[in-house]
């Protein structure tokens, strides 16, 4: 037990913290070489260039809300608490739940039988359970009966991509997965010091699926059938990467340190979601961490979305490779274009 004391700066007048991890990735896997093959690329573009050996991807059975709920009852179990005793659920996702128009944070409030919840959704692409848990805290701030909350990102991020469509190549290391974690009011480990965020609205476009909303309703007359993916130009998506992104991503981090009343050169380790290696290096590089300080899943997971930054960070947790008492960064970028980033203390 570390028993040093801290003068820490809470933004807000409630200390957050992280009481439990649960996480889930389907035991399907698809490897980049076969990703590769089907895509008539060379495999050393997903190896080498992203940095990815396989993706997990979901069978028939396993859809965002099954996926959440099992990472959901390990975060609980892990948390030692019951459904019952958790006051608020947020589901966060991309956008695509098993079905339109529907409440799947409502469906988990059924599930655990914590029927005196409230519960919604969040949807800021892979910056969303960052955003979640802050939201946690600040509705800890307004509703004093919110003492314990429940934060579920899940997604199936490898159905809005296929190998046979050209556009979809710069996002064959979309995979699926779901990472949930439960949020105690006043808890000790991992609380939530400072959150910084911002939205780039010049890139909303950049990345989105065609069919499906209002514009284009999905039917028996789509023409085009490969707008039922997302895809991207790979020019601009290297120039968001080159003049946008990597700007964006220590802007945020640095505000989020000093809002929290401490330094860059205090943090200790970074959680993030999980991209091209040679930009997460950048990101190491430009806050002065080893590249040794932050956990990888994307090697073996591929990006999962909303879900990567606390499924690494529960990897990360259970091999001992957070310290309590230490500083540590969670920082996201999302689609839209959206940057965030969180400081805790461990």
């Amino acid at each position: 037990m570390n028993t040093k004391t801290h003068l820490d700066y809470h933004r807000g007048h409630v200390a957050l913290g992280i009481a439990g991890f649960g996480t889930y990735a389907p035991k399907k896997t698809v490897s980049a070489e076969q990703l590769a093959k089907e895509a008539n690329i060379p495999v050393e573009r997903l190896t080498l260039g992203i940095g990815f050996d396989q993706i997990h991807v979901a069978d028939e059975t396993e859809q965002p809300f099954d996926m959440g709920l099992t990472a959901a009852h390990e975060a609980i179990e892990d948390a030692g608490i019951k459904g019952e005793d958790i006051d608020l659920v947020i589901f966060v996702s991309a956008g695509d739940y098993d079905y339109r128009f529907w409440c799947p944070s409502s469906a988990i409030v059924r599930a655990l039988g914590c029927h005196h919840a409230y519960s919604f959704e969040v949807r800021n692409g892979c910056a969303g359970g960052n955003l979640a848990c802050n939201i946690v805290g600040g509705l800890m701030d307004r509703d004093p009966s919110i003492n314990t909350a429940l934060v579920i990102c899940s997604d199936t991020l490898s159905k809005v991509v296929s190998t046979k469509v050209k556009g979809c190549h710069p996002l064959l290391y979309f995979g699926d997965g779901a990472a949930a974690v439960v949020l105690k009011k006043n808890h000790p480990r991992y609380q939530f010091l400072s959150f910084a965020e911002h939205t780039d609205g010049e890139l909303s476009d950049l990345l989105r699926v065609d069919i499906g909303g209002t514009r284009f309703p999905a039917g028996p007359n789509i023409e085009d059938w490969n707008k039922n993916y997302s895809q991207v130009d790979s020019v601009q998506f290297a120039s968001l990467i080159n003049k946008v992104y990597l700007k964006e991503y220590i802007s945020v981090i640095e505000m989020a340190v000093k809002r929290s009343r401490h330094k860059v050169s205090d943090m200790n380790y970074i959680v993030m979601n999980q991209i091209k290696k040679t930009l997460r290096n950048d990101i190491l590089d430009a806050i002065q961490l080893p590249h040794d300080h932050t956990y990888i899943s994307l090697t073996e997971f591929g990006h999962i979305g909303p879900a990567d930054a606390f499924f690494s960070m529960a990897l990360a947790h259970r091999k001992g490779l957070l310290p309590e008492g230490e500083l540590a960064i969670i920082a996201t970028s999302g689609l839209g274009f959206s940057w965030a980033a969180s400081v805790v203390r461990c």
